[in-house]
């Protein structure tokens, strides 16, 4: 872009930034190329006192594989209104931005434009109809087409077998994938993406065995769905077995460990990739970041910032936000506020991290203050930022403002309270000691009561003494989990706090007769920049235990 706009000032010094076939390439290059600046191509555009089709074409184009679809709708109604008709080649860039908002009634009416046009029989235009309405959910509308179309091509039957999948008809999908003549590697992935949507792994798993050739993607589609269903081993047998990665194989692999649970084998993994050169996405950086969070691993996280700075990746509001959990998670609010400060753009992700950051480390004014700045920015809240809102409350001790909140979620927002928000409420109520109100509080919820809310207003009967009731409960959650270690310790420490040792003595030796015992805590550390924790694998056993080894893993990225 650097270089585009030399050019272009040297052709405004030499009087040439009316000629309509250089400017028409400048736009080309600003719309198309993946070095281009779209908004950059507008303004050109803007400047054009009569652009020609294929100018048209070029912005419509540009815009609908952007991020900002209905720019080109806008822009193809305006040429509607010029003297320019839009030919043959303006129609599927058209179609195709109906297809990425979902503009079903759009769509219809460009379908319109493209009879009168004559050009009904364009095995192009009609492949991107079917796309079209298959996208839309129009599945009856789409085979229509298909059926009525004199030309098919390849693309036309893995476009309605794609919609068929896409809907969930793995029925209709299968007959069809029978019927066709010709199948490529596209229709062979559609079918196996189709049976992992509906979690059929070993239907899928058949098919991916069947097929004659594999890309990457069949790779991709594969490992995904081990993933979704919870075999990360299979999902990280079948990624060790792949002939060739792309990034997506990569990104695929550490977000499944990140999101099960297992954040030391996605760091391990994201290790691996940058050894293997392999340049992390913004999948994979959101991805590295959520572990990084989940283990308080600060230094790695400010590394991968680093990284994301020296590589000019843009922060935008889905980095921004995984970098604002990460620093509020492992303490580093001062980073976490400067981050959500420099964000051009905040969605309600951005804010809600932002306020749940502040709540965790003990800042519950300014983040009660800050969900009023959001409310007044016009950004609607969603129920994770109720949460961390309630989270705030009962940090500071606000239970009045908790009801106020906790009843604003449903009469002003139309956020029906899920089981998190009963249990913020019950915390807020249990640590200012109105542990009856809790009570009448929880017997009174439309929401199922777990175990952990009944292990709640256990907790608070020990922080306030309260035996009685912290008997009661312990009873109703004996039956609930009667293997659960914590609960006996819990009610064994509440009877030690009032000096009832014999009590708190027959719960211990009950514990033992069920042969429980409490789960050991373990940390994680940096130690001189290494991320130091103990990990249950043989494969990394220390010679100093037989049971538990330290994982050292490398902090920042390497080379930069």
């Amino acid at each position: 872009m650097s270089q585009l706009v030399q050019i272009h000032a040297q052709m405004i010094r030499n009087h040439l930034s009316q000629d309509p076939f250089g400017v028409s390439k400048l736009i080309e290059f600003c719309a198309l190329s993946e070095y281009g600046n779209l908004h950059y191509a507008h303004r050109l555009f803007d400047q054009i006192p009569e652009p020609n089709t294929f100018t048209w074409n070029t912005i419509i184009r540009g815009y609908a594989s952007s991020s900002f679809p209905r720019q080109s709708l806008h822009l193809f109604i305006q040429m509607l209104k010029s003297s320019t008709y839009p030919n043959l080649y303006t129609f599927p860039f058209v179609i195709k931005a109906c297809t990425h908002l979902v503009a079903f009634e759009e769509g219809r009416q460009v379908h319109g434009m493209v009879l009168k046009k004559g050009a009904d029989n364009d095995v192009f235009l009609i492949n991107g109809l079917i796309h079209l309405y298959a996208s839309c959910g129009k599945i009856d509308a789409a085979r229509k087409l298909f059926d009525c179309s004199c030309k098919r091509d390849l693309v036309s039957w893995n476009s309605i077998l794609c919609g068929y999948t896409n809907c969930g008809l793995m029925e209709q999908a299968k007959t069809l994938f029978e019927e066709m003549m010709e199948r490529d590697v596209v229709s062979w992935n559609v079918m196996i993406n189709g049976y992992a949507k509906l979690g059929d792994i070993e239907k899928a798993r058949e098919l991916f065995n069947m097929m004659p050739t594999r890309n990457v993607e069949s790779w991709n589609i594969m490992i995904s769905a081990y993933a979704k269903c919870g075999l990360l081993e299979s999902s990280k047998k079948l990624f060790d077995e792949m002939p060739e990665r792309n990034v997506v194989s990569w990104s695929g692999i550490i977000t499944a460990y990140a999101q099960e649970g297992q954040p030391t084998k996605a760091l391990v993994v994201f290790d691996e990739m940058r050894r293997a050169q392999m340049k992390p996405n913004c999948r994979t950086i959101v991805s590295v970041l959520s572990s990084c969070a989940q283990l308080g691993a600060l230094d790695q996280g400010k590394g991968i910032h680093i990284y994301v700075n020296q590589s000019k990746i843009k922060v935008d509001s889905i980095i921004g936000t995984a970098l604002i959990d990460m620093y509020a998670k492992c303490g580093c609010v001062k980073n976490a506020v400067r981050i959500f400060d420099k964000l051009e753009s905040r969605d309600v992700f951005a804010w809600t991290a932002m306020i749940g950051g502040l709540a965790l480390n003990g800042h519950g004014k300014k983040a009660l203050e800050l969900f009023g700045e959001m409310e007044g920015a016009g950004v609607k809240p969603n129920a994770v930022t109720f949460v961390g809102v309630l989270c705030a409350c009962s940090h500071c001790g606000l239970v009045e403002m908790a009801w106020h909140y906790f009843n604003t979620m449903k009469t002003v927002y139309g956020i029906s309270p899920q089981i998190e928000h009963y249990g913020c409420m019950v915390d807020v109520l249990g640590r200012a000691g109105r542990l009856e109100e809790a009570m009448s509080f929880l017997k009174s919820s439309p929401a199922k009561v777990d175990a952990i809310l009944w292990g709640t207003i256990l907790g608070a009967c020990w922080i306030h003494r309260d035996v009685k009731l912290g008997e009661n409960v312990g009873d109703l959650l004996f039956r609930l989990e009667p293997n659960d270690s914590g609960i006996h310790v819990l009610l064994s420490n509440i009877y030690a706090r009032v000096g009832r040792w014999d009590d708190a003595r027959k719960v211990r030796l009950l514990m033992e007769s069920k042969s429980l015992r409490k789960n050991p805590a373990c940390s994680a550390i940096e130690v001189h920049g290494l991320l130091v924790m103990p990990e249950y694998t043989a494969q990394h056993l220390s010679p100093y235990s037989g049971k538990q080894s330290l994982i050292l893993m490398p902090k920042g990225i390497p080379n930069s």
